[in-house]
């Protein structure tokens, strides 16, 4: 009996040993991930202070400056009209005015095909606006003049410029973006261009 209870005592000694020393281990690790929280927080420091870069939403595309969207388009926003209905109304009898507290916002906008082959720019990116809310506007369905849907087919070298509208809430216009991306590309070709300012 003496030999089997010394058995247990030396197994049960030996997994007391090797739990402290787990225990000694989840210690250190603890304090290696504690130094390695604190790099990373100089490292998020360093990475504030430099400038973001040009074309994201922090650091937006400015208006008339040419960006490159994935490796067939490139567009200019050219002009932004920050409330458009005038125009709008004048365009076509049917467009309707937008709900209470929202506006057109109307954006003039250069795109050039740089493709080997061909594109059609309404079918091949999408141009969205970005408002100081937080939240994406979809283009409306208000007819506008010279619209970018109406552009064609473009081959290498081709240059055309049109108008898309967003009806956005007029608290979310100023310091909005505008933002564009192929369509069909399943990599990140997303571009910020400044909005209304």
């Amino acid at each position: 009996m003496k030999g089997k209870w010394r058995k247990v005592l030396i197994i049960m000694l030996v997994f007391s040993i090797m739990l402290l020393s787990a225990c000694g281990g989840n210690s250190t690790d603890s304090g290696e991930e504690v130094s390695a929280e604190g790099n990373n927080v100089a490292a998020e420091g360093n990475s504030e202070t430099a400038k973001a870069e040009l074309g994201t939403r922090e650091n937006p595309i400015p208006i008339g400056q040419k960006a490159n969207i994935g490796s067939n388009w490139e567009i200019t926003v050219l002009e932004i009209v920050p409330d458009a209905w005038s125009i709008i109304e004048a365009e076509n009898m049917f467009n309707e005015p937008p709900q209470d507290g929202y506006q057109y916002v109307m954006a003039n906008i250069q795109v050039s095909y740089v493709g080997e082959e061909s594109g059609t720019p309404w079918v091949d990116l999408s141009i969205q606006y970005l408002g100081s809310d937080g939240n994406v506007y979809s283009q409306s369905a208000a007819v506008v003049p010279n619209a970018f849907i109406d552009i064609g087919e473009q081959f290498p070298g081709a240059t055309a410029e049109g108008n898309i509208s967003w009806a956005i809430p007029a608290a979310a216009v100023s310091g909005g973006r505008i933002m564009v991306e192929e369509s069909f590309n399943f990599e990140d070709t997303r571009v910020f261009f400044e909005g209304v300012q």
